[in-house]
């Protein structure tokens, strides 16, 4: 179905996808997952007032990582994991759209979590948190149950993520303006990234930027709680304590494990060298918890889901 071109014989190739509020990235492999290609392309958030969207954002980068791999289309199978899949007629609408853009002979979509637990943990028991633009946690047990904390998108949940992290910043910055918190180093310093040349104009740069922008700005919140500013401390203190009640519900409600559940970390604030990684390591040790420091690629467990779409 798919060749390489310039090679000999046909190689039949996949194509995986992780999209988030921030960026996506489509990989290119073959049924070994050995990777051929990739490419970075804009948010792959699902919305669902226009699923449109993210098909569109999904068959550029696809295509992108196949023209970096050489390899013509339709590729044999794509599953992309797509943040806001959760909303199930919007996913199918999506799911759908990239059948139509004749992408792949095969076609599923599902969360960008489940394509990052893929890659942590294949088809095993482990527990996955997500602390990036959004946040997360999704275990699978030994007994095979799936649970599922968190996720529940920027309107009711992503508690302790960088987008709320980035908002409360800002929120701490304007009251403070208004004398409701004591003055705060974030003030200059979320001002200078966004421009503002003061706390007045916040809201209408709030109201305007995506959600990557507003969770951009928590690393310079992180940054300014480092030097000891108070109220930022506050903010990003509160964040942690949203990570670990997401992560203690998960564990409250799985069973089965022997020995310390494997715990998996995965987006831009609990990275290596994120600014909540080390305060997260230390928190899943103290829940009892073995916390696996291995780079987490979604994209990577995207492709593997999308080789066993096509297994006989």
């Amino acid at each position: 179905m798919t060749a390489r071109r310039g090679d000999d014989a046909v190689r039949p190739c996949w194509v995986g996808v992780d999209g988030g509020g921030t960026r996506s990235r489509a990989l290119v492999g073959d049924g070994a997952g050995r990777e051929a290609g990739a490419a970075d392309g804009g948010p792959g958030l699902i919305d669902p007032g226009d699923p449109e969207r993210a098909v569109r954002a999904v068959a550029a980068v696809v295509r992108a990582a196949a023209a970096n791999a050489g390899v013509d289309l339709p590729v044999r199978g794509l599953w992309a994991g797509l943040a806001g899949a959760g909303n199930e007629v919007a996913r199918q609408a999506v799911e759908a759209g990239l059948r139509d853009a004749g992408l792949a002979g095969a076609v599923a979509v599902g969360s960008d979590v489940e394509a990052a637990h893929a890659d942590a943990f294949g088809d095993g028991p482990g527990v996955l948190l997500v602390v990036g633009t959004g946040s997360a946690v999704r275990a699978v047990d030994p007994r095979g149950e799936v649970v599922r904390v968190g996720g529940w998108g920027a309107l009711l949940g992503d508690e302790g993520s960088g987008y709320r992290i980035g908002l409360d910043g800002l929120r701490a910055v304007v009251r403070s303006a208004d004398g409701r918190e004591p003055q705060t180093g974030l003030t200059g310093a979320l001002l200078s990234l966004t421009g503002a040349a003061a706390p007045k104009g916040l809201p209408a740069w709030a109201a305007g930027a995506t959600k990557g922008e507003i969770a951009a700005l928590s690393v310079e919140v992180a940054r300014v709680a480092r030097q000891g500013d108070t109220v930022a401390a506050r903010v990003i203190h509160r964040a942690l304590g949203e990570v670990r009640a997401h992560l203690e519900a998960v564990l409250e409600g799985t069973r089965g494990w022997e020995g310390a559940p494997p715990v998996a970390l995965v987006g831009g604030l609990v990275r290596e060298g994120g600014p909540l990684r080390e305060a997260v390591v230390e928190m899943g040790a103290e829940l009892g918890c073995e916390v696996r420091l291995d780079e987490v690629v979604p994209e990577r467990g995207a492709l593997s889901l999308a080789i066993g779409l096509t297994k006989v």
